[in-house]
């Protein structure tokens, strides 16, 4: 991610600044004030490090191994180890909104729908790897016929 500067804050300072972006994001409450926002905020690295942070918690809860994220994704595997330390022994932020995301029947849908294509791509003809995705689309074709 982006770097601090080398020149320290005083903690009185960090406290005042934390509590201006705290501030600044909780008057954020329309999806388009919120993408208008970010897209003036963050540079397209930082979008994209935030979007893949939380990509990765939503993937570890609905299961999916180390492996599968980080082909998926194209993240390393301490990326990932540091998500699930957090999720694991922190995380009561990440927890939340994982619930509520995972509450919301839309990203469900969205997940389902990529879940599917990947697994469809990605368990065709053989080679290294399409083992564990197999056995990922055949977990997922029994889920669904049980739930039938």
């Amino acid at each position: 991610m982006t770097q601090v500067s080398k020149y320290l804050l005083s903690d009185k300072v960090k406290q005042e600044i934390n509590s201006i972006f705290l501030e600044t994001i909780s008057l954020l409450s329309k999806k388009e004030d919120i993408v208008s926002f970010l897209e003036d905020f963050l540079s397209p690295t930082e979008r994209i490090v935030l979007s893949k942070r939380i990509t990765i918690a939503l993937m570890l809860r609905k299961g999916y191994s180390f492996e599968m994220i980080k082909k998926l994704i194209k993240v390393s595997q301490s990326t990932i180890a540091g998500v699930n330390l957090k999720l694991k022994y922190t995380g009561k932020g990440y927890q939340r909104i994982l619930d509520r995301m995972l509450l919301d029947q839309k990203i469900a849908g969205i997940f389902n729908s990529i879940e599917k294509f990947i697994l469809s791509a990605l368990t065709i003809g053989k080679g290294k790897g399409t083992g564990i995705w197999f056995d990922r689309k055949i977990k997922r074709q029994r889920e669904t016929s049980s739930i039938i």
